[in-house]
């Protein structure tokens, strides 16, 4: 739909308060204008609570400056606004956004996705004071824009932030950058394109979360803060994993390079462990022995060297499934060569 021209028509009594919860736009086209005039159908529903962009085009440079009549100061009940592929033919003429700080204060989700962001201005941060999550991925962020993003007083409530496949390149900046958020607790960092790691780091002392999965990194430091519950480090160079973290229910390492399964004494609490696609050869029941209290393991679709010791142990372990949730049909013997793409529960030792 172009919405270009559009002009709000003011409703008749027995259609104010719509109990309309969304209101989603997707492929309109919209002017600074039309902007204002949209605005104003949130005085007709009340109940509004989530506004949403896709594949929208805005021929303007952000000067949304209605008559002071037409003002509208808020967006009443709206909590969640997402922002998906929007096209702005005049991006590098657009305004700060100044006049729309006061119509977001109260919105605790906001998701910007590939629309060209690389700031969010020091100024708007402070405002957002009721954002819990907020999400720019597939943007244009570094970290010396992040910095002014991320000034003392932005985002105060913000407990999850994701910045996944932007243009980041050192996670000790980033980690540093992002100290001034008090109550982050989840970080979403993967695709991006990652420096080596160094050995120290510094987070904000609330981190449960980080994920680090596709950033190319070759190995993990003890710059990961020993807060985090949940780690994923999938989809990277990793041949090995030795790091002790106390606090750890979740890790996921799909998609790398190790060998062996790490050692459970570094994970006292771990729960749940994904490591397919891996270069495994076996594992035993000293190995998952090691795990106090994993429950769930997923390492299939490794290369399964069917020796008497991985036949036997699996032989005897008839409540496989219970643990390996992947288990039997993404567990195939890679050799010998008798018995290569057979399952691994039906596979048997030969007589030797």
């Amino acid at each position: 739909i172009n919405v270009a021209n559009f002009r709000f028509s003011e409703l008749s009594a027995e259609e104010i308060n719509a109990p309309m919860k969304k209101l989603a736009f997707r492929n309109a086209d919209l002017t600074d204008e039309s902007f204002n005039e949209l605005l104003k159908l949130l005085r007709y529903a009340p109940e509004l609570l989530q506004a949403e962009f896709d594949d929208c085009a805005l021929d303007g440079v952000g000067d949304f400056q209605p008559s002071e009549s037409d003002i509208v100061r808020e967006l009443g009940k709206v909590e969640t606004l997402i922002i998906r592929r929007l096209h702005i033919p005049r991006f590098y003429s657009f305004n700060d956004l100044s006049s729309v700080y006061s119509l977001l204060e109260k919105v605790k989700r906001i998701t910007v996705e590939s629309s060209k962001v690389f700031l969010v201005p020091c100024e708007f941060s402070q405002r957002l004071r009721s954002l819990e999550f907020l999400d720019l991925s597939e943007n244009l962020m570094v970290e010396e824009y992040l910095r002014n993003s991320a000034c003392e007083g932005a985002w105060p409530s913000l407990q999850t932030l994701i910045l996944s496949q932007n243009y980041l390149k050192s996670i000790e900046r980033t980690g540093e950058i992002l100290l001034t958020l008090k109550n982050l607790t989840g970080l979403d960092i993967s695709r991006n394109s990652f420096r080596p790691m160094p050995d120290t780091c510094r987070w904000p002392p609330k981190m449960r979360f980080l994920n680090l999965s596709s950033t190319g990194i070759w190995a993990v430091k003890t710059c990961i803060p020993q807060t985090l519950e949940v780690l994923d480090v999938s989809n990277n160079n990793l041949d090995s994993f030795s790091l002790f973290l106390p606090r750890l229910r979740e890790l996921y390492l799909s998609r790398n390079k190790l060998k062996t399964l790490p050692d459970g004494s570094l994970f006292p609490v771990l729960l749940v462990m994904k490591i397919r696609e891996n270069a495994l050869s076996t594992f035993s029941k000293d190995q998952l022995g090691s795990f106090p209290k994993l429950e769930t393991l997923e390492a299939g679709d490794n290369h399964f060297i069917c020796s008497c010791e991985l036949l036997s142990f699996t032989l005897g372990q008839p409540a496989l499934s219970q643990v390996l949730p992947d288990w039997p049909d993404s567990y195939l013997c890679n050799s010998p060569p008798r018995l290569p793409g057979q399952r691994v529960q039906e596979a048997r030792p030969s007589v030797l």
